[in-house]
């Protein structure tokens, strides 16, 4: 399932890319994240002109009644890393279930995270696609967690917008 989330800002880009690549970032956006158990950042290291993040997400979801049996608490847990090229002005990003080893075949989730000028302000365009190889309820699983992923890139937005007026 491939997914496309763009959100607008009124603040020029380098305002907001300072606050993309700001350590203090995960700190003000974990509050946000109601849908998170926790949110904690591993990694947060800029050099060159590039910032390399890993940050680790634990869900607070209801599994639907359907799913209980097969799925399990750590299969709520993943680790996202990225990298944000000032020259650039995007990011790769990759996903990683905390699951199993042999499990982890099952599900593939990566995309780019851009910003881009908009007249006086920017766009921030971020583009995913993921896929969760099981049988029957694929869709459906797809949708939820796509749901929850744009729930967590609204919550960065927000918090985009209070950094960088902070900047």
């Amino acid at each position: 399932m491939q997914f496309e989330i763009v959100h607008e800002f009124d603040i020029p880009l380098d305002a907001i890319e300072l606050a993309v690549v700001s350590p203090r970032l995960i700190v003000e956006l974990a509050p946000r994240l109601r849908h998170m158990e926790t949110v904690s950042q591993r990694c947060h290291e800029f050099a060159s002109g590039v910032l390399e993040r890993v940050w680790i997400f634990a869900a607070n979801m209801k599994v639907p009644d359907f799913a209980k049996q097969h799925v399990t608490k750590e299969m709520l847990i993943w680790e996202e890393r990225s990298k944000y090229s000032l020259k650039t002005h995007q990011a790769n990003w990759d996903i990683f279930p905390q699951v199993k080893p042999g499990w982890q075949k099952y599900f593939h989730a990566h995309g780019t995270y851009s910003l881009v000028p908009r007249g006086d302000g920017a766009a921030r365009i971020v583009r995913g696609e993921l896929e969760l190889l099981v049988p029957v309820v694929r869709a459906v699983a797809e949708r939820l967690i796509v749901n929850e992923v744009k729930k967590t890139f609204e919550a960065e937005a927000a918090t985009l917008r209070d950094l960088a007026t902070l900047v």
